[in-house]
């Protein structure tokens, strides 16, 4: 806690000295970019940390209580953020409290379970397929985070294209692969046999010929 508030006072120091005028929007956003790229780097350690649990079940009963818990807060911040005015992309940052507060719970949410879902994405697709109001909720996240890129940094903006990928929302590009899918490894390794075979094949066909007498 307290590192916390050592880095939110560095933050607001640095901001000050660009001679930005601190009750205004451009502060708020900018102090709330910095603290975002930090509450980042802490959610991905603790989604990390999963790993660490090899049992399934246990696995998949977190990221179960995970999704209620996510998805819960981003409905209500929905309703917020739609009650207040607020238009993605076009409107100044929120320097109000509570549509503030909905805008940073819809990003950080948003963004941790994507997380999720690209390093757990056997777990992750089953559990969203369980409630279809929660993949239209995420669908609405990843559009809501696309129209706000600006607060987000470049890894985060990385991660939902890939996260629409994974869940098929947009396009796969013709590379595209998720390292965490189990299956993947096998897929890549029929792939190189092909390749193989198709150069011996090549090699094959290069090579010296008998001529008919």
């Amino acid at each position: 806690m307290q590192k916390s508030i050592v880095y939110i006072l560095l933050i607001t120091h640095s901001i000050i000295c660009d001679n930005v005028d601190v009750n205004g929007p451009e502060f708020a956003e900018q102090l709330y970019i910095k603290l975002f790229k930090r509450r980042r780097a802490e959610q991905l350690e603790a989604v990390k940390s999963f790993k660490k649990i090899g049992n399934y079940e246990k696995q998949y009963s977190m990221i179960f209580l995970m999704a209620e818990k996510v998805f819960a807060t981003v409905q209500e911040s929905r309703a917020q953020i739609e009650s207040s005015g607020f238009i993605p992309g076009i409107s100044h940052f929120p320097t109000e409290a509570k549509t503030r507060d909905a805008l940073s719970n819809i990003l950080e949410n948003t963004a941790l379970f994507s997380d999720v879902i690209l390093r757990f994405p056997e777990i992750s697709t089953t559990v969203l397929k369980l409630n279809n109001n929660w993949d239209l909720l995420l669908r609405w996240c990843i559009i809501f985070c696309n129209e706000v890129r600006y607060l987000l940094d470049t890894s985060t903006v990385k991660l939902i294209n890939l996260v629409s990928q994974e869940l098929n929302h947009t396009q796969r590009d013709p590379d595209y692969i998720n390292p965490y899918r189990k299956t993947v490894s096998k897929d890549i390794v029929r792939e190189d046999v092909k390749v193989d075979k198709k150069k011996k094949r090549k090699e094959i066909k290069k090579g010296p010929r008998l001529t008919e007498l």
